[in-house]
């Protein structure tokens, strides 16, 4: 993986890599007061800025060294409520103590970490693909010109399912829900049969060999073993639909995945989540989540 993949899925997914932040996007590749240039600019809810540079290597004292000077200018010229943040995959012990001891942010984000984020996001990461896959059409995220790459055209799936959809449910799951935004918290889990459920997940990894399904297969597992205090986030429950709704390279994964989705919500699967064939990608209904949801649990979301 490049640094330019790190700074897109970033860029495009903030609250993915650093929840309970609210950073919101304000710039890439700028140079800031003539100190330097940096990959990436946020503003959290306090109106502080974030710095942020990242590096696809482990870290090394050079570089912390050189943001160390950057922040020192940046006092020098009176500049407030800016704080330096490094990314990478790997920091030492040596270099973390530093960081601590002259007040620069740091997190060590995994190699694998970006790849789980990517996969649960549909993102191309150009890098660790083939020419043939790499030239994705490509969608705007915000005014800071982040972009979020769609799948191939050829591997997309097509509008048409081969599972029954519709609106709203219609054979209920004995599993009753509540929502928080989009995210769904089990309020009966006594009736959870987590073997029952860990059955069918296990049956849907094993109906995609090539472990695409890995990510999601591994929310899942860690929601059920935690679902009294656990909420099922809305990027875990899309992901189990667009492998429900699939209706061509994973096939054959479709009917294990709609096995799934029945036992957590009933059926048939909803219809607020669609590929939009013209448009190359998939859109949300926001009122038809709500609408679905009514029917799912009989209260207002």
């Amino acid at each position: 993986m490049i640094e330019k993949d790190m700074e897109d899925l970033i860029a495009a997914y903030p609250d993915e890599f650093f929840p309970r932040h609210a950073f919101v996007l304000t710039g890439r590749q700028r140079s800031f007061s003539g100190i330097g240039r940096f990959d990436l600019t946020f503003e959290d809810e306090f109106k502080t800025t974030i710095l942020m540079e990242l590096k696809a290597r482990t870290l090394k004292y050079e570089d912390a060294t050189q943001v160390a000077k950057y922040l020192d200018e940046l006092k020098r010229n009176g500049c407030t409520n800016i704080v330096m943040w490094l990314v990478a995959p790997q920091i030492p012990p040596s270099v973390r103590e530093f960081l601590v001891g002259i007040g620069i942010e740091y997190s060590e984000i995994h190699v694998p970490e970006f790849r789980r984020i990517a996969d649960r996001h549909d993102f191309v990461i150009k890098s660790e693909v083939g020419p043939e896959k790499a030239s994705p059409s490509v969608t705007s995220i915000g005014s800071a010109g982040s972009v979020v790459a769609a799948r191939s055209p050829r591997r997309m799936p097509q509008a048409s399912s081969i599972v029954p959809t519709g609106p709203v449910v219609t054979s209920h799951s004995g599993l009753r829900w509540r929502s928080a935004g989009y995210d769904l918290i089990l309020d009966n889990p006594e009736k959870f049969d987590a073997k029952k459920f860990l059955g069918l997940v296990d049956s849907f990894t094993a109906a995609v060999r090539s472990g695409k399904n890995r990510s999601l297969v591994n929310d899942l597992r860690a929601w059920a073993d935690n679902l009294r205090d656990a909420r099922l986030a809305s990027a875990t429950v899309e992901s189990l639909l667009r492998w429900t709704i699939t209706g061509t390279t994973w096939k054959t994964a479709v009917p294990y995945a709609y096995d799934v989705w029945a036992y957590l919500f009933g059926t048939p699967a909803p219809t607020w989540k669609e590929w939009n064939d013209s448009e190359r990608r998939y859109e949300f209904d926001a009122e038809g989540w709500r609408c679905w949801f009514q029917s799912l649990s009989g209260t207002d979301a």
